[in-house]
């Protein structure tokens, strides 16, 4: 069972940091990174955005992937936010299953 581990560093850059190691830098746009996370038929979205002004650091959760708007539940697989070793922000990490992959959505697919 991997473990997926998303954080930000800086203002800029969001993504996978353990399992994958795959990140993605937005420029500091303040615009959100959506990495769609997926096993055999369950998927979800990550969403990380780095907040200006009185929050500071990263802001991260998780939604449905429902491109059909179908009303889908996000999987069932063990999710938690802790500190990030960074200090500064969250870390969201996933007990994900056998076989997960993850696409960056900010990327050309």
């Amino acid at each position: 069972m991997p473990t997926l581990v998303f954080e930000g560093y800086s203002d800029d850059t969001f993504g996978e940091t353990l399992h994958t190691k795959d990140d993605y830098d937005n420029c500091a746009s303040g615009r959100p990174i959506e990495y769609l996370v997926w096993a055999a038929d369950e998927s979800m979205i990550v969403f990380g955005q780095h907040c200006p002004g009185h929050a500071g650091g990263w802001m991260i959760g998780v939604a449905s992937h429902d491109p059909d708007c179908e009303d889908m539940p996000i999987p069932a697989w063990p999710i938690r936010v802790e500190p990030s070793s960074r200090g500064y922000s969250p870390q969201l990490i996933i007990d994900a299953p056998d076989g997960v992959e993850i696409r960056c959505m900010q990327r050309e697919p």
